[in-house]
């Protein structure tokens, strides 16, 4: 079965990767769209203008690209107010393009893999509810800290209120921490490995070209995870749990905190990823980028 796919990214290296990984598997993913985020409206655009170059050059211009505006979904003015809601303003594009191609497709059937802040997706929820409906599972970054179930991640701090609301949107979330993939990484010998891609003008060759220039000797590649995660999930093994994230806490905001199901029972909302595969990781990721430059 092919599974609809929608892409939130950033201008990350590893991010353009994952998006090439998703291209190479038209029987199992069909991304339908792409948007983007950052700190900033600038890195938002950028991320947007890299997803651009890397479709064209995989020969698949024809998938929408919409960068957000890299504010919050709150602001901060002596209270918490909602920011940039109004239709036709460009936080609103990416939401309004995920609820339009999203609710396209049959109910339960599309997946999101997000690897930055969640504010577009949160947006998208809160201005259509029936969206939730048409969503197999959100795929989301979130570093657990030191335990596996709590602990301030960048992408949640970054936007508290948005990740809260996809938690709470009865929308099926897989949360992939930084660290069970620390070890899926980049480094020299993988390198070596896609070194034929070098100055090639396909998409792998773009990407072998970013990813060499990261400046890190071992990058990692929890992005591309997250495509792997949706491709072999067998790869993989966690456990369920209730999470919420807290909004209020003046030194704790963003922390992402087990909730107890207690006497009220509450049902688990995600699925932890704790163990991965990484030797086959490292293998899928390679030869899916040989595959987008025809070696493989």
């Amino acid at each position: 079965m092919t599974r609809p796919l929608l892409l939130d990214l950033t201008g990350a290296p590893q991010d353009m990767a994952a998006l090439v990984m998703a291209l190479q598997v038209p029987d199992m993913l069909a991304p339908l769209l792409v948007t983007t985020g950052g700190r900033e409206a600038r890195q938002a655009h950028r991320a947007a203008a890299l997803a651009r170059m890397v479709l064209e050059k995989a020969g698949r211009a024809d998938i929408p690209v919409h960068a957000g505006s890299g504010q919050p979904l709150f602001a901060v003015g002596g209270a918490w107010t909602p920011a940039r809601i109004a239709t036709g303003e460009e936080a609103e594009l990416p939401a309004m393009a995920m609820i339009r191609h999203a609710m396209a497709q049959p109910a339960g059937s599309v997946s999101i893999c997000c690897t930055g802040a969640l504010t577009n997706l949160a947006l998208a929820l809160i201005q259509e509810p029936r969206l939730a409906a048409h969503l197999h599972g959100v795929v989301i970054l979130a570093d657990a800290g030191r335990g596996e179930e709590s602990g301030v991640d960048a992408n949640i701090h970054a936007d508290p209120e948005a990740a809260a609301t996809v938690l709470a949107s009865g929308v099926p979330v897989t949360v992939l921490p930084r660290a069970c993939v620390a070890r899926v990484t980049a480094d020299g010998i993988w390198m070596e490995q896609v070194e034929a891609l070098a100055g090639r003008g396909c998409a792998g060759g773009m990407v072998h070209d970013l990813l060499r220039g990261a400046g890190a000797q071992a990058v990692p590649m929890a992005p591309a995870v997250a495509i792997i995660a949706l491709l072999c999930p067998r790869l993989f093994a966690g456990h369920m749990a209730r999470l919420g994230v807290e909004c209020r806490g003046e030194l704790t905001r963003g922390t992402l905190v087990r909730v107890e199901s207690g006497e009220n029972n509450i049902a688990p909302n995600t699925f932890i990823l704790n163990r991965v595969n990484v030797d086959a990781c490292r293998e899928v990721a390679r030869d899916l980028l040989l595959h987008a430059a025809g070696v493989a």
